[in-house]
């Protein structure tokens, strides 16, 4: 709309209409409903996206955080009748109700893909650290076959979280991140910065404490603690109790310790329906269990110092979100016509993906811990001693000695010339990634300028990184005492911060309860913005626990923090990465055979070796691939003879997906692709395929199915509809539609093409960027038509943000059997190159394809097509 403001006032009848409902305004980038309690804003934020703001009694939230990029409010009209108010998108249609006050949205052809439950939307005044505030909770009606995913990275096990019952806090293993994607094709941003309950339970089961036990030999356990490794005792308590419900049933439970813990065990009638164990878990878990009317009886073991709360309450299709210190209700609604179109339309709000340098989706070399510059550099040495290819390599904590607890500073004991062995790595072409903490010990020079100028929280031993002046003497610490001597990565620990510690906080921002799970955006702010300005041609890559909405923008990895190492600990990392994928955020890892290992068996155990290597094919396949264990040795040569042989043939195949896996990079960077891909992106239409835990795509062409049980040869794999499969390994073709049995030997990971995949596949190399993209195979499977596009550019800098990238179109005619290869565009960058070879490889399944059946393809940039039989 053109920027003017009409005014529309529109007095109606009181026996006509609810209450409610007393006028509307429509402005220039908003329509203003004035209701009997507080006004309603319908905020159009683009085509597709939405914003619903409800505010009363003048109290707003000054902090615009999430949706930063500010563009064009779209065109839209609105209609006002007797019974409802219509504002028009060309994308989207969003219905006011002026007789219960509920909005529905719907398509451009007005059918409805979301309602709000009618009455639902509440804000109930309270007040926190004597600031006032509500409590805001929305609900919305789930319509029959849909599936949720999303809200960021839990360790419950949950996958289709429609029902499922969470309470969203920032802590070790689990990140919150209040976006819910649906498999209707459609997102919800639920706009809050604190607490939020999703799907509350409100029913609470009387618990009463009857002993305390102790597990093992009541030997205390050691463990990883900001103050340093720490002996925790595993004392622990049970609590039991009783409830009564009315009908059978599903229904939604949540268990909330209060505090991090190391057993969730929930039984209901001798039933355990929730069990992890490990040093640390997340202060709550949920789950949905189905339960006959009457009585039933439950036992809960928790720590001895925890006071668990078990709430439940009938699976009723709702949505809800419940959020206790707002400032006012808020979410924005994302529609597209697929995965992709909701979470690119997203970022555009929030802030689009830069990419990471090259060498980042190489081989990430981590243990706790390194000890010395001398043991890292070795350690390198072996690696390109034994053929392994890898390109980074990880310090993590203590290397600051005597400097202090998380003081950003090399002991020289250890590490007498900083450096000088970071040179060294980097003669070996490899990078170096170190870890540092946002709870830098007061007593250390370092932290003098923080002290000075008031930056730490109040009572509180973590940095007030709210504070844009925090930010910048951060950074600065950083700069002078690491990234001065050549420090290529962060890893950024514990950024949540620990143990959910704005609870009761001043901050820079108001009180801590208000803004308790954005302190990770703000510390991948600090270190993005800080770096770039040092030094704008190195590109910035966070590997950070925590994250929030928007955090994108900052170039961050996630992984999943703390976990153990048993085989359910690692079908859940699978289930939490694709959630937390579904969030908008694209880079993921987690720690490949857990953090918490089984000690000294662990390099001996073929048990934990099946583990280890079916982890290890697994992370072959994730966004960033990674190794890391506590007070173990990770290097693959630590397990044997034939552990290292399978790790190395998961590394070469990683290497030699480079090309394909830097290309789907630029996808998400460029068009708001994500490169780990619930099946619902890409198969919403499929029931079956939604509903698949362990399976995804990688990328747009390749289907991973990862081993998820001990001693398995053979694997059942869905294959979705629609497409014709190609196993990678031997090339067989299968029919989509259809579970199929195949091999899954201790060297191979499930994996299948899409038919009408184009996939470039490189030279086996020792690191990234050994070798030029000169010689590729191109790979083509037949079956449907195909597009790729092969994306280069300088690999480290961010010349590319300016265009000096290299891209290649390919696409694949299947009735003609012609391949085109498009002109390259971009502009020129040092080493882009100007001719190069294309093998291309045909794959029909009627014969494995091999160099004899190639077609060999010189391209110097112009256009080119073949015929490819």
């Amino acid at each position: 709309m053109k920027a003017i403001s009409i005014f529309l006032i529109i007095l109606l009848p009181a026996l006509v209409f609810a209450q409610s409902y007393k006028r509307h305004m429509v402005r220039a980038d908003r329509v203003s409903i004035e209701l009997s309690k507080g006004v309603l804003e319908l905020i159009p934020l683009s085509e597709k996206a939405i914003r619903v703001q409800w505010h009363k009694n003048g109290i707003r939230e000054a902090q615009e955080i999430i949706l930063i990029n500010k563009v064009p409010v779209p065109k839209f009209t609105v209609t006002s009748t007797l019974g409802q108010l219509k504002i028009t998108t060309r994308s989207l249609q969003v219905v006011f109700s002026k007789n219960n006050g509920a909005l529905t949205f719907a398509d451009s052809n007005g059918k409805a893909f979301l309602q709000e439950k009618a009455g639902s939307r509440t804000l109930r005044a309270d007040s926190v650290s004597g600031e006032d505030c509500f409590v805001a909770e929305q609900s919305f009606l789930s319509t029959n076959g849909e599936a949720l995913f999303g809200l960021g990275q839990f360790q419950d096990g949950n996958f289709n979280l429609r029902n499922v019952s969470r309470k969203l806090t920032q802590v070790n293993t689990q990140i919150a991140i209040p976006f819910l994607y649906s498999s209707k094709n459609y997102g919800i941003l639920w706009h809050q910065y604190g607490l939020t309950y999703f799907n509350p339970a409100d029913s609470a089961v009387a618990l009463v404490a009857s002993n305390t036990i102790t597990t093992g030999k009541k030997a205390d356990a050691e463990v990883t603690t900001t103050a340093g490794t720490q002996r925790v005792s595993q004392q622990q308590a049970v609590y039991r109790g009783e409830f009564k419900i009315g009908r059978n049933g599903n229904y939604s439970f949540l268990l909330d310790l209060g505090d991090m813990d190391n057993r969730h065990l929930v039984v209901i009638d001798g039933v355990a329906q929730i069990d992890q164990s490990n040093l640390w878990l997340p202060p709550s878990v949920g789950k949905l269990v189905y339960l006959n009317a009457g009585v039933h009886t439950v036992q809960i073991v928790c720590k001895a110092t925890n006071k668990p709360k078990l709430t439940w309450k009938p699976a009723d299709n709702l949505t809800t979100f419940r959020s206790p210190n707002a400032k006012a209700l808020d979410y924005v609604i994302f529609r597209g016509n697929n995965a992709d179109e909701v979470i690119g339309n997203y970022r555009k709000l929030s802030g689009e993906v830069p990419m990471l340098p090259l060498w980042a989706y190489g081989f990430w070399q981590c243990r706790e811990r390194y000890t010395s510059g001398n043991h890292l550099v070795e350690t390198i040495k072996e690696f390109r001693k034994r053929n392994l290819p890898v390109d980074v390599i990880v310090q993590d904590w203590q290397y600051w000695g005597k400097y202090g607890w998380g003081v950003p500073k090399f002991d020289e004991a250890n590490y007498p010339d900083p450096k000088g062995f970071i040179e060294h790595l980097h003669d070996l072409n490899a990078h170096f990634s170190v870890s540092v903490w946002e709870n830098l010990d007061k007593r250390s020079d370092v932290a003098k300028p923080y002290i000075a100028k008031n930056l730490y929280i109040p009572n509180s031993p973590w940095i007030d990184i709210f504070n844009p002046e925090t930010q910048k003497v951060h950074w600065n610490a950083l700069d002078t005492n690491l990234f001065a001597n050549g420090v290529d990565s962060w890893w950024m620990d514990a950024t949540e911060p620990e143990n959910d510690a704005l609870t009761g906080k001043q901050t820079y921002l108001g009180p801590g309860n208000f803004y308790r799970l954005i302190y990770p955006l703000f510390v991948s702010k600090a270190v993005y913005e800080g770096q770039r300005r040092s030094d704008p041609q190195k590109r910035v890559a966070i590997l950070t626990r925590s994250a929030f909405a928007g955090q994108q923008r900052y170039g961050t990895i996630n992984w999943s923090g703390d976990i153990g190492w048993s085989w359910d600990t690692y079908k859940r990392q699978i289930v939490a990465g694709l959630n937390y994928n579904m969030t908008g955020m694209p880079y993921w890892t987690t720690d490949i055979g857990g953090f918490f290992r089984p000690g000294r068996s662990q390099y001996t155990d073929p048990q934990y070796h099946d583990l280890l290597t079916r982890w290890f094919q697994w992370g072959t396949f994730n966004p960033i691939f990674r190794v890391h264990g506590y007070q173990s040795e990770t290097e693959p040569w630590k397990y044997g003879e034939a552990v290292e042989k399978n790790m190395k043939k998961m590394l070469v195949l990683r290497y030699q997906l480079l090309p394909y896996i830097y290309s789907s990079a630029w996808q998400v960077s460029a068009n708001g692709s994500t490169l780990m891909r619930p099946l619902v992106m890409d198969f919403a239409t499929d029931q079956k395929a939604v509903e698949q835990r362990y399976e995804y795509l990688f990328g747009k062409s390749m289907l991973v199915a990862p081993v998820t049980e001990a001693g398995i040869k053979e694997l059942e794999v869905y294959l979705p509809q629609s497409t014709i499969w190609y196993d990678w390994w031997s090339e067989k073709q299968y029919n989509g539609g259809q579970v199929i049995k195949t091999d899954a030997p201790q060297d191979k990971i499930p994996v299948f093409i899409k038919a009408g995949a184009i996939i470039p596949v490189g030279p086996p190399m020792q690191y990234a960027k050994e070798k030029t993209a000169d010689t590729l195979d191109i790979r083509i499977y037949s079956g449907a038509n195909g597009t790729f596009e092969l994306y280069e550019d300088e690999d480290d800098n961010y010349n590319y943000e300016k265009g000096k990238f290299n891209l290649i179109p390919f696409s694949w005619n299947n009735a003609t059997k012609i391949l085109t290869i498009g002109p390259s565009a971009g502009k020129p960058f040092p080493g882009k190159l100007k001719a190069r070879i294309f093998n291309i490889v045909l794959i029909n399944g009627k014969s494995k394809a091999d160099a004899h059946n190639s077609k060999q393809l010189r391209y110097n940039g112009e256009r080119l097509t073949t015929k490819v039989e």
